[in-house]
């Protein structure tokens, strides 16, 4: 058992204030995107007593880190907790599958723009669940509502748009769409967005909140090509203790919120659009998924909730106001966003946890007990995948 040390990565993107209040400490001068907790080679988080990296720690010894999962587990941690604390919108981005992932990876070693896009061997999916109201993008909409928006913003260079999407076919006629909406030129770009923001979209699934993002977003990014594809996109907003898992393949950006993330132990990213970053529109059209899809929200039940997602490592939200033990089946982390807490281990060890401050718990400590008047969010590996 060990306190952690987290590492914030300073994306464009992220708040100044929510990390920082989290942890307790003052507002820098650089925009906190995203607290990680784990052992990512670029990235791993450090014991705080002995300034070791929990990548090496697992590494020496994986298996009473890791447990009897280790060797399915390649000896490394399968997962990044991670804190997102997000001011502006993220890029529309979908992630590879583990096929994917090893042939994009391998393609890339002799590319540099491959590179940029592939930086690991291993898939990525992840799960998300809202600390505050969180808005996303999150897969492609139904055909019938895309057609209602086209005719609301009754642009005659939607006509195409119209008719390339098709009910009967909506799987191969929605990447066919894409691909043409990928490749418009910046003029006409401009010119529907400028008809989208003066129509009237009442009529259509497209609300006042999501309008706003949209007018946001074509100021920032005038030419994408991205400000059409954000229109077939499902509009979500999750509530605190909202959970939805995101699959490889699905097409989804953040736009606004704070939330507890949990991925593949892998950074691999492919973009297409509303981003400064490099955008792959080949690749993304490759890998993602061409359905339409809602995510299936779930949403806590009782003070002690572990979500439901086909991954290798779970979440559990524990709202305590009395004790809470548990029996370690691998290894997990442990973090606090609302009061401090106290855990002790199988051997009687114990530690005092700040908020926002995270704690490791390896196999070997068998057991721990947790007490505090706390909202701690629990992260592990399942025992069950």
């Amino acid at each position: 058992m060990d306190l952690l040390s987290p590492n914030i990565q300073h994306y464009h993107w992220g708040d100044y204030s929510f990390i920082p209040e989290l942890q307790g400490r003052p507002k820098g001068d650089q925009p906190e995107a995203e607290l990680w907790m784990g052992a990512h080679p670029t990235s791993p988080s450090r014991t705080v007593e002995s300034d070791r990296g929990l990548d090496d720690i697992i590494s020496t010894d994986p298996h009473n880190t890791l447990g009897p999962q280790a060797s399915d587990f390649q000896n490394e941690l399968p997962f990044i907790m991670k804190i997102l604390a997000i001011r502006e919108p993220l890029s529309i981005q979908v992630h590879p599958n583990a096929q994917q992932a090893e042939e994009g990876f391998t393609s890339a070693q002799s590319s540099l723009i491959g590179a940029q896009s592939y930086s690991s061997p291993r898939g990525k999916e992840e799960v998300v669940c809202a600390l505050t109201e969180t808005d996303l993008k999150f897969g492609f909409r139904e055909v019938n509502e895309i057609h209602a928006i086209i005719d609301a913003a009754g642009h005659s260079e939607l006509s195409w748009l119209k008719e390339s999407l098709s009910e009967e076919t909506p799987n191969e006629s929605l990447k066919e769409t894409i691909q043409k909406i990928l490749s418009t030129d910046s003029d006409t770009i401009r010119s529907i967005t400028s008809t989208v923001l003066s129509s009237d979209m009442s009529a259509t699934v497209i609300n006042e909140k999501e309008m706003i993002y949209f007018a946001d977003l074509s100021e920032t990014y005038p030419d994408d090509s991205g400000l059409l594809l954000f229109l077939l996109m499902n509009f979500v907003t999750l509530e605190p203790g909202d959970f939805i898992y995101v699959s490889p393949g699905v097409t989804h950006a953040y736009l606004r919120g704070n939330v507890v993330e949990i991925t593949s132990n892998s950074d691999n990213v492919i973009r297409c659009g509303l981003t400064p970053k490099y955008v792959n529109a080949q690749e993304f059209l490759s890998i993602a998924s061409f359905v339409s899809e809602q995510p299936q929200i779930q949403t806590p039940a009782e003070s002690l909730h572990s979500y439901e997602s086909p991954t290798p490592f779970m979440l559990t939200r524990l709202n305590l106001d009395e004790e809470f033990e548990a029996t370690l089946h691998g290894p997990e982390i442990l973090i606090s966003t609302q009061n401090n807490f106290k855990i002790t281990n199988n051997s009687g060890n114990s530690f005092q946890v700040e908020q926002g401050h995270p704690v490791w718990m390896p196999y070997s400590d068998i057991s721990y007990k947790i007490t505090g008047n706390c909202l701690v969010f629990r992260c592990a590996t399942n025992p069950d995948f």
